[in-house]
């Protein structure tokens, strides 16, 4: 159970980063947006806000991996 626990606590760990990175991409694309307003629709600009969902996506995820952990430690297989 110590393993799950270290389990638990390095995901809550890397979804704090995540959370972190995803905000800081979000606030560099307002600024993009502020600038230019096609930015969006730019080849760049299309591929930096996919990356940026998928991070969040990613945190959805951690965040399930998180619970189930959690469960099999407190015995809730089920």
């Amino acid at each position: 159970m110590a393993k799950l626990t270290k389990i638990i606590s390095q995901i809550e760990t890397h979804i704090e980063e995540i959370r972190d990175e995803v905000y800081t991409r979000e606030e560099q694309a307002d600024n993009q947006i502020d600038k230019w307003n096609g930015w969006e629709d730019s080849e760049k600009g299309s591929d930096y806000i996919a990356k940026t969902e998928a991070l969040d996506e990613l945190i959805d995820l951690l965040f399930e991996a998180q619970e189930k952990a959690g469960k099999i430690k407190n015995g809730d297989y089920y």
